[in-house]
């Protein structure tokens, strides 16, 4: 496996990794609005 193989997929993992991240942060942003609710 060369250096650019290794790069793209150094490449293509970081992409998924952010794209994960970023889907979480915004199903916690918004499912974290609705259930802002004091239970006590």
């Amino acid at each position: 496996m060369g250096l650019s193989e290794y790069f793209i997929t150094l490449q293509y993992i970081l992409m998924g990794s952010i794209g994960i991240a970023l889907a979480l942060i915004f199903l916690y942003a918004y499912y974290g609005k609705e259930e802002k609710k004091p239970e006590e």
